[in-house]
């Protein structure tokens, strides 16, 4: 399945785009997109965003829909489709 991610703050200088498209399994979640940003970006990206298996706590992640926005941990599923931003409160 396919997630789309929106990157900002140092994370955009830490990848050189402000979005990207990334493929992940279908019980993907939230970590797993964060190991396929790394791989395709760096390590640096894993390392802006995580602390151990935990996000940072300057770091928030949501999902977003055409109604909500909902605040998601590393632990969190995702579907087909979504759209998740990074968002880093410094």
């Amino acid at each position: 399945m396919n997630v789309t991610v929106e990157l900002t703050g140092t994370l955009v200088a830490r990848t050189g785009t402000r979005k990207a498209r990334v493929a992940v399994p279908e019980d993907a979640t939230v970590a797993d997109v964060v190991e396929r940003l790394a791989d395709k970006y760096g390590t640096q990206v894993r390392a802006g965003v995580l602390d151990g298996q935990r996000l940072r706590s300057d770091t928030v992640v949501v999902r977003e829909s055409f109604d909500s926005t909902e605040t998601l941990s590393t632990a969190s599923s995702l579907e087909n489709g979504d759209t998740v931003r990074f968002s880093l409160n410094v």
